[in-house]
């Protein structure tokens, strides 16, 4: 079932201040099947625009449809909709049972079918084994799965994740990306799933939205949004390390605007050698690699090198990159 966000605003009163703006003029559409992830700073709007979708904001201005129905005006429960939220909200005082199923018997389900639902989520979520236990008796992946067998069991139109594994430890984090959008495709639900993690984003999502200050910067395919940024906040926001973004003059032709370069485009040799030169003033070791920092001018640029012939802390080095490489930016910040 697609979701469709349209011109939608949303502004928070502000004691003896303006009224300040969440969300400025948001479109967004998610097509049947598809996981949307929605990505941004802190402060962007990322969770407001997803609670205005679930009905627990009401926005100020547009339109929200869910499966082609306009449900900007209805409540929560007649959106057809399940979230999952960034702490589970699971009840301590029942068992992963009683928590899967809480849903179901609040809506008057039968209690044969609530079992089969319960069951079949418990499976599908490798926590059959966990059904007695309590929340305080389970690890963080655990509980995450218990929240996601909850969303599972209701069969909605559309699942809305806010920021669902940011307590988790990275391994468990890469872990979880993998298994929830295994399981996004194997449902075939559309998701709109929020984050800042902008790794999540890359990986998880069939497409992306990256949010600044209430307003969609840009939405495409990860592809897109990596290969082609619309502007120097989305080339400096996607990517680790990332872009390089210094006045044009130093990498192109021009003296108004802004270049960029990708730190992997960017190779150190010998100094003399590359098309600048600079001195290396900060590395970061991560092991098989060395992120160079090279001190260009008035300029820091970011470079990935080899372990073995990275040019080491306050040596003199070239850097060599290929014009095709260079991204280029207008003075707004906008990409050429």
């Amino acid at each position: 079932m697609s979701i469709t966000v349209r011109d939608v605003s949303k502004s928070y009163s502000a004691r003896r201040r303006e009224p300040v703006a969440a969300l400025r003029g948001v479109d967004l559409d998610a097509r049947d099947g598809e996981l949307i992830v929605v990505v941004g700073p802190s402060g962007s709007g990322k969770t407001t625009l997803l609670r205005c979708v679930a009905g627990l904001e009401q926005p100020d201005s547009g339109r929200i449809e869910v499966a082609d129905r306009d449900v900007t005006d209805l409540s929560p429960g007649e959106r057809d909709v399940a979230m999952v939220f960034q702490e589970y909200a699971l009840y301590p005082h029942l068992s992963v049972r009683e928590n899967i199923g809480f849903g179901l018997r609040a809506r008057k389900v039968e209690a044969g079918e609530v079992e089969t639902k319960i069951s079949d989520a418990a499976v599908l979520l490798g926590i059959e084994e966990t059904l007695d236990r309590r929340p305080a008796e389970l690890s963080g992946g655990e509980r995450q799965r218990v929240a996601l067998a909850r969303a599972i069991v209701r069969a909605p139109a559309a699942f809305l994740l806010d920021e669902p594994l940011s307590n988790l430890d990275a391994e468990l984090r890469a872990y979880m990306r993998a298994e929830i959008r295994g399981l996004q495709r194997r449902l075939g639900t559309t998701a709109l799933y929020v984050t800042h993690d902008q790794i999540e984003a890359l990986t998880m999502g069939d497409r992306v939205a990256v949010l600044r200050d209430g307003r969609v910067e840009q939405f495409g395919t990860p592809e897109e949004i990596y290969d082609s940024p619309a502007s120097t906040f989305v080339a400096r926001f996607i990517g680790s390390p990332p872009m390089n973004v210094v006045p044009m003059a130093l990498l192109a032709d021009g003296d108004r605007g802004f270049a960029g370069i990708r730190p992997e485009s960017l190779t150190t040799t010998a100094p003399g050698a590359g098309r600048l030169s600079g001195r290396v003033i900060h590395e970061d070791a991560l092991g098989h690699e060395v992120i160079v920092h090279v001190e260009v001018g008035d300029e820091v640029l970011l470079a990935r090198a080899a372990k073995a012939v990275a040019p080491g802390l306050h040596a003199d080095t070239g850097l060599a990159f290929a014009d095709a490489d260079v991204y280029r930016f207008g003075a707004d910040g906008r990409a050429l």
